[in-house]
């Protein structure tokens, strides 16, 4: 489950699990659901309630790939479906344990009157 240079990841989890104890948060995962999904992102709060009450508390979010996130930002950005993810930035993302950077973002468009035909 965890390889040799997945120290970044370990030190996220434990400090995740170290500030939020047994409190619960909405799609908190286990720390079973932690070691075992393909992607973890970690959540910063953006609202300044929330960096008041607690500055330096982070959500994790487990996701099976890249799609699933995909389809989360898209929902909450262009359809404009009620979310929390408008209120938060992402501030790591580890794939399989490793920490990765994200380099760039693409949106599809197609042209309407295309599409009816």
């Amino acid at each position: 489950m965890s390889t040799p240079n997945n120290s970044l990841f370990m030190e996220v989890v434990q400090q995740h699990e170290r500030d939020w104890g047994n409190e619960p948060y909405p799609h908190r995962p286990s720390l079973t659901e932690l070691l075992a999904a393909p992607i973890v992102i970690m959540w910063v709060e953006m609202s300044a309630k929330a960096r008041e009450n607690a500055p330096s508390r982070f959500r994790l979010a487990c996701y099976q790939s890249p799609e699933q996130i995909h389809e989360e930002l898209y929902t909450a950005l262009v359809l404009d479906k009620p979310t929390n993810v408008p209120n938060r930035k992402i501030a790591r993302v580890f794939v399989k344990q490793q920490p990765v950077k994200i380099v760039g973002v693409r949106l599809l468009f197609e042209n309407e009157a295309k599409k009816s035909r």
